[in-house]
């Protein structure tokens, strides 16, 4: 007999309703490999998104919406949470901006950067501004928004993202980073 079914009754020789093979609740919404991956990456356990409304807060405050895409971080949370299939191309896994503007509005402070930063580990894939960031640490020991911006470029026009270079430009203020003086010279 499959572990994954029940049957009511063992003893009954004759075919009836109680003998006929049932999923169980936990065959129904049984995390995949995947999502128990996820779920450990992120720290999280798959009970804790049984907790979302569905309110939806996460969608309205992400910056991806600011673009024109239509993204819903409880999607994601929701085919994670019943062990759906989630790729590479979901808008959300490709594009989050690691903001935490969605668990600033969500009633749960559910951590939806850290369970994309999750995905994208497994799926090993990094964003275009991900390998800018951790290349600047590399070089620089430090992050240098410049090199940052000058690195992630073909990435923000290809996203729609250049609209906002301005207000990035300012906050960043382009300078040479500063060398360090050792002690003793």
């Amino acid at each position: 007999m499959s572990s994954l079914y029940v049957q009511a009754s063992e003893t009954s020789e004759r075919p009836s309703e109680a003998n006929v093979l049932r999923p169980t609740v936990q065959d129904v919404v049984r995390p995949t490999d995947l999502s128990a991956r996820i779920f450990a990456l992120a720290d999280y356990q798959r009970a804790d998104f049984s907790v979302c409304l569905g309110c939806k807060i996460c969608a309205s405050v992400c910056t991806i919406n600011d673009l024109g895409v239509a993204a819903n971080p409880q999607d994601l949370l929701v085919r994670l949470f019943l062990g759906q299939s989630v790729h590479e191309d979901d808008v959300v896994v490709r594009n989050c901006m690691s903001c935490y503007r969605c668990t600033d509005a969500c009633p749960w402070k559910i951590r939806i950067p850290e369970v994309v930063r999750a995905f994208r580990e497994e799926l090993a894939m990094a964003s275009p501004f991900e390998k800018a960031f951790k290349g600047s640490i590399n070089i620089w020991g430090r992050v240098y928004e410049p090199y940052v911006i000058l690195r992630a470029i073909p990435f923000l026009l290809m996203q729609g993202y250049v609209k906002h270079l301005h207000k990035w430009v300012e906050y960043a203020g382009f300078h040479l980073p500063h060398k360090v003086k050792r002690g003793g010279s």
